[in-house]
C-alpha cells in the first residue's frame, strides 16, 4: 500500500472532507444550537453521526496525512473565534495519525480508536465558551435571546469541560462502531480484517 498521498487522494479526501464539514456545521450551527442542552451535546451528537463519514474517509483514502488534512479542515471550520480549536484539533489529528501508522490503517478497530481520538475536534466550537465565556454568553444573546443565554450559563460550569471530553470519547466510540458494523463490506473489499 502508497502512504504517500497523490492527487487522486487529495481530490477524494477533498470530496469527504466537504461532506463531513457541511453536515459538522449543519449540526453544530444550524440544528442543534435550537435547544441549549442539544447545542452542549454536539460532541456526542455528531460524534455519532458522523463516525461512518469518518470510516469512509479513512478506507477511501487510507494514506498517511489524510486524517490530519480532515482535522486542519475541522479546525479551520471551527476557529471563527480564536485560534484554540485549529490548534486542538490539529494535535487531535497527529495522534489518530499516530494510532493508525504502522501499518494499522486495515485494521477496523484502530480505525475506531483512532475516530474516537479525531471526534474530540467536535469540542471546537466550545473553545470560547471555555476561554471567554462573556464573549460566547453575549454572542448568544445576539443569536438566540437572553433566556437562551442565561440557560447555557446555568448549564455549563467551570468543570463542563470534561463532560465534553466524555461526550466526545462516547460519541467518537458510538459513531465509529456503527461506521464499522455499515461498512463492513467496505471493510471486506479492501483487505481489511
Amino acid at each position: 500500500m502508497k502512504s504517500k498521498l497523490t492527487t487522486k487522494d487529495v481530490i477524494s479526501a477533498g470530496a469527504f472532507a466537504a461532506i463531513y464539514l457541511v453536515l459538522l456545521t449543519v449540526l453544530a450551527v444550524m440544528v442543534l444550537p435550537i435547544v441549549p442542552v442539544l447545542y452542549l451535546a454536539t460532541p456526542l451528537i455528531a460524534g455519532i453521526l458522523l463516525g461512518t463519514v469518518y470510516m469512509l474517509y479513512c478506507v477511501k483514502v487510507p494514506r498517511t496525512g489524510a486524517v490530519l488534512i480532515l482535522a486542519v479542515l475541522v479546525g479551520l471550520i471551527t476557529s471563527m473565534a480564536s485560534i484554540y480549536p485549529l490548534i486542538a484539533a490539529v494535535v487531535w489529528g497527529i495522534i489518530a495519525e499516530v494510532i493508525l501508522a504502522k501499518g494499522r490503517r486495515k485494521s477496523p478497530n484502530a480505525l475506531l480508536a483512532s475516530y474516537c481520538v479525531f471526534n474530540l475536534t467536535s469540542m471546537g466550537p466550545f473553545f470560547s465558551l471555555l476561554l471567554a465565556k462573556d464573549a460566547f454568553l453575549q454572542t448568544c444573546v445576539t443569536y438566540y435571546g437572553e433566556q437562551y443565554a442565561q440557560t447555557i450559563d446555568r448549564l455549563t460550569p467551570d468543570w463542563i469541560i470534561l463532560v465534553f471530553v466524555a461526550q466526545a470519547l462516547l460519541g467518537g466510540l458510538l459513531g465509529g462502531l456503527f461506521g464499522k458494523r455499515i461498512l463492513k463490506k467496505h471493510f471486506a473489499k479492501v483487505g481489511m480484517a
